[in-house]
This record gives structure tokens, sequence and C-alpha cells, in this order.
């Protein structure tokens, strides 16, 4: 009978817990993002992509610490049919302008994104864009 009530009892819990975190998901609101930064690069020496998906990762991690955790980026590997000289396209997704500028000023994404990416000094910069959502 202890027992019973004991374990009643903690799957109660658990599910009021995870009821909990749905409500508090559904509370913060997701900014919509109106700027993407686009840039392609070419690798002659072949750099692990994972290694510079953890990068962008913690570099994201840091862009959510300074109160954005709705923008930062995507890495994209190029599939070498479409295209043998681009490898990678980095996609950058930024609320609005003046958000993308707040963050590229602050002292530790400048640093972070600095330290992180080293890597990208072995990759050749092929082009960089900016877009505007119309709506």
């Amino acid at each position: 009978m202890k027992s019973s009530i004991f374990f009643s009892l903690i799957i109660a819990l658990i599910i009021g817990s995870c009821t909990q975190n749905v409500k508090k998901s559904q509370d913060v609101p997701k900014i919509e993002n109106t700027l993407k930064s686009v840039s392609f690069w070419s690798d002659s020496i072949g750099i692990d992509p994972h290694e510079l998906f953890l990068s962008f990762e913690r570099v994201n991690k840091v862009i959510d610490s300074i109160g954005y955790p709705d923008a930062g980026y995507n890495l994209w590997l190029i599939q070498s049919d479409s295209s043998k000289d681009i490898r990678f396209l980095i996609e950058g997704y930024w609320p609005n302008q003046a958000l993308y500028d707040t963050i590229h000023a602050n002292e530790l994404y400048k640093n972070a994104f600095e330290k992180e990416m080293k890597l990208l000094g072995g990759l050749k910069y092929t082009s960089y864009n900016r877009f505007t959502l119309v709506k």
C-alpha cells in the first residue's frame, strides 16, 4: 500500500514537472527573424565540418547568453554535385538589423567569435550577403 502511494506520488511529480516545463516554453515569445546573412566558403585543406559546427554552436551559446536565443548561425555543407568550388554556406539569422548590430558590437560575442572562428582562417571566403524579409 505504501509503495503504491509512493509510486503514485512520484508519477504525479513527474507529470507536474513535465507540464510546467511545457508551459514555460510556451510563455517565451519567439522573435521573428527578418534578417539573414549568408556567406560561402571554399575549403582547400579539408576542415572537419563537425569541428566547424561545434565552433558555431559555442558562438550561438554566447549569443543566447547575452539575451538573443533566436539569433545565431547555421552551418550548411554544400553538396559536392551542386558546386565543386564552394564547400560551406554559413547562415546567420537575426531578428533585425539593429539587433544584428547590437550582437556584433557585444564584447562577449566578439571574443567568442574571434576565438572560435580560427578554423575559418583555413577557408577561402567567396561571398557575403545580407537579406531582409519582405512582408
